[in-house]
């Protein structure tokens, strides 16, 4: 053995034993190789899930719909058969699943086998997966969007028999195919395809933009197999700035805590947006006082991403020490954004002093209403307090028509919301002139059902000066006859 052998034998000896046992298991983890991918029997579809085919035949117009579109599948062309899968899309309709796996069989046609494709990725049903596969093995015929739903499909099935194909397709001299693949493997791949990324990372014929997306994949597959090669590259100052921003994110997401004092000491660099992605990794180590501290410093950074950023994870971590930060930054920050983003930790936080501090806010007669506007919705959202004042002060804007902007931001809000102490402000609403404070009362309505609000919208609803839409509403809400 050499002398630089030995010397690194000694040095991992030295090591605490949870390192030397990381260094181990990088070791014995391989980069996955590139091939062909055996193609997965074929399979029919699942079985249909009872509770969402009952939700989606609630959407039905009538009792023939289902017949119509069982038929528009057998029989229809493929512009409506394309129209009537995006409609199952969008209602999460599983009703027909057999009828259209039948379809896609027999087909020619590449924007029908596209759309058959995202049906059944959003149902996560592998009954497609020897197509997607086959194809991904040898893609270079079809269609780049039709490729491009496979890559998507294996995705959301989970399809890891598709590996190699898809590694095979990173090597590739095709770009077109390189972000999908790198997504596909980044959902379907493990610590092996995770080696693979790191390993061909070194490739120099990469872009910058494709090294962007290996190194965003990394992370986002967790793979602590590849914590030394992210580390190196997040620290590397000669390397490209927005990889090393992904790699310092990276370092985040594997969740090691190795990587704070590196990230700790990223967040000294000029780069706000090397900043910015230092906190977000950051932000995946609750508790760590050092990691906290950062983020607390990153709320009073010179450049507003970084406080946005900051302010974010502080929210996330529940950081109650940062409280006066962000009450500061609420007061005074130059950017409406962050002083948004500030109301909104302030209030997810839930400490006396931030909740104290947004109840005060509401009373404030220097305070502009775009901003009760925003404490108003932070507060209802998070319902720890300023039930009473918020309720007041929409008491207050309805006898003022120069508040409408916020009477309606209020009504809103409160339409959101069960809340039985809301039948006081939704009578009032609904007995307002305004249309729009009207229709909003019938909003809070609907929302909590008070029986004192029915007698007053059918008095709004037999009012012949009240608007049509306004009627219709209330006429399908109470089911009303016209009389």
């Amino acid at each position: 053995m050499n002398l630089k052998k030995i010397c690194f034998v000694l040095m991992i000896a030295a090591l605490p034993l949870s390192f030397s046992v990381f260094a181990q298991e990088t070791e014995s983890v391989k980069a996955s190789k590139a091939g062909m991918s055996t193609i997965p029997n074929a399979k029919r579809p699942k079985p249909i899930d009872k509770q969402k085919a009952q939700k989606a035949s609630e959407k039905d117009d009538s009792q023939k719909d289902f017949e119509n579109k069982v038929n528009t599948i057998m029989y229809g062309v493929p512009s409506e058969i394309s129209n009537l899968i995006d409609e199952l899309i969008k209602n999460d309709d599983p009703r027909f699943t057999e009828e259209i796996y039948d379809v896609f069989q027999v087909t020619k046609n590449t924007v029908i086998k596209q759309k058959v494709l995202n049906y059944f990725k959003q149902l996560e049903d592998p009954c497609l997966e020897d197509y997607a596969v086959e194809t991904l093995n040898d893609p270079y015929d079809e269609k780049n969007d039709l490729v491009k739903a496979c890559f998507q499909y294996i995705s959301a099935v989970k399809t890891k028999e598709a590996i190699p194909a898809v590694l095979s397709l990173i090597e590739s001299e095709n770009e077109s195919y390189f972000n999908d693949a790198i997504a596909a493997i980044g959902e379907i791949g493990g610590p092996s395809e995770a080696m693979f990324l790191v390993e061909y990372l070194e490739r120099e014929d990469l872009s910058d933009a494709q090294r962007q997306t290996l190194m965003r994949t990394c992370g986002k597959m967790h793979a602590v197999q590849t914590w030394d090669k992210v580390a190196s590259v997040a620290e590397d100052e000669d390397e490209n700035l927005y990889v090393r921003m992904y790699a310092a994110e990276a370092l985040g997401l594997m969740e090691k805590k190795e990587s704070v004092p590196i990230l700790v000491d990223l967040f000294s660099e000029n780069d706000p947006n090397l900043r910015q992605y230092v906190i977000k990794g950051l932000s995946k180590f609750p508790g760590n006082e050092a990691a906290e501290a950062t983020v607390m410093q990153g709320i009073r950074d010179e450049h507003w991403r970084v406080r946005q950023e900051s302010i974010r994870t502080a929210k996330e971590l529940k950081l109650s020490g940062a409280i006066p930060y962000l009450i500061y930054r609420a007061k005074n920050d130059s950017e409406k954004v962050i002083k948004d983003e500030a109301y909104t930790s302030i209030a997810a936080i839930n400490t006396k002093e931030g909740n104290d501090f947004l109840v005060a806010q509401l009373g404030e007669k220097k305070l502009g209403d775009a901003t009760k506007k925003k404490i108003v919705e932070v507060l209802l959202k998070e319902g720890h307090a300023g039930q009473k004042e918020i309720l007041s002060l929409a008491d207050e804007c309805l006898n003022d028509d120069r508040r409408k902007d916020l009477r309606y931001a209020i009504g809103k809000e409160l339409a959101k919301v069960q809340n039985a102490s809301y039948e006081n402000i939704c009578l009032a609403y609904l007995n307002s002139k305004d249309s729009t404070t009207q229709s909003l009362g019938i909003d809070i309505y609907k929302t909590n059902k008070f029986g004192s609000a029915v007698p007053v919208m059918k008095t709004i609803y037999y009012d012949k000066k009240t608007s049509a839409g306004l009627k219709n509403r209330i006429k399908t809400l109470l089911s009303l006859s016209d009389e």
